[in-house]
């Protein structure tokens, strides 16, 4: 199976790094109030890479001309709605960030037992959000291969090493260094990423939507849940049932 994915806030590049973990909030409409009332940081201040923009733009012009799977959502696990019972995934993700570990714990320990801890979660108690969907499909056995096409000026870029051990044929390029094969894909998602592209530029997301229902005749499917969301109390049910088959 072969998937693009594409994270508007790669458009950001010139200026994410900037603001990356400035008042950062799960609630993206509180993360930019705060940010704006509590900063010098004005709207205009986060500018666009027009390049990016077209990148992602006519890649996937091109790849729903090829196909008619093709969904949106707001947060980047949400792909996993479209994905996760699928296995030996092409996958190739257009965005700012790896997205294939969260670096959730770099903060309180080092890199290296961060990502293991992490990565244990993943694995044993279903943790993915967001920032780690990359890692949980790998740690499932999900993936063939990975691309990440990223900004050069990603702060992501730190962890490819720790990324390639646990995601099969992993590889980090710029859009200046790749070249698709072709636009043949079994599935395209967009997400907007609204926690990382400032409100003025949220209409880039609907400028993709457009596009899709107007070529394909189709309303767009919009994933408004988080994928993370729905597989949190997931392991929890399944006890819960097994407790309440031996019951009977």
């Amino acid at each position: 199976m072969k998937v693009l994915s594409i994270d508007l806030d790669y458009i950001m590049g010139p200026t994410i790094e900037t603001y990356n973990d400035f008042f950062y909030n799960d609630n993206p409409t509180i993360r930019w109030d705060n940010l704006f009332d509590q900063s010098n940081f004005k709207e205009n201040h986060f500018y666009i890479d027009q390049s990016n923009l077209l990148f992602c733009y006519n890649t996937f012009l091109k790849g729903i001309k090829n196909c008619d799977s093709v969904s949106f959502g707001y947060e980047h696990d949400s792909i996993l709605f479209s994905i996760a019972d699928y296995e030996n995934i092409d996958l190739i993700n257009i965005d700012h960030h790896d997205d294939v570990f969260g670096g959730d714990y770099t903060e309180q320990m080092s890199d290296e037992d961060a990502y293991k801890k992490e990565f244990y979660e993943i694995l044993k108690h279903n943790r993915v959000h967001e920032g780690n969907w990359g890692a949980w499909l790998g740690g499932n056995g999900k993936l063939n291969s990975f691309t990440w096409i990223g900004n050069e000026n990603s702060g992501n870029k730190v962890r490819n090493e720790y990324n390639a051990e646990v995601v099969p044929n992993y590889q980090n390029v710029e859009k200046e260094n790749y070249k698709f094969d072709n636009y043949n894909f079994d599935h395209i998602f967009v997400c907007m990423s609204p926690q990382y592209i400032p409100p003025n530029h949220w209409h880039y997301f609907y400028m993709f939507i457009s596009a899709f229902e107007e070529f394909s005749g189709k309303d767009a499917i919009i994933h408004k849940e988080k994928y993370e969301t729905h597989v949190r109390h997931q392991l929890i049910h399944n006890e819960i049932l097994h407790q309440r088959s031996n019951g009977r």
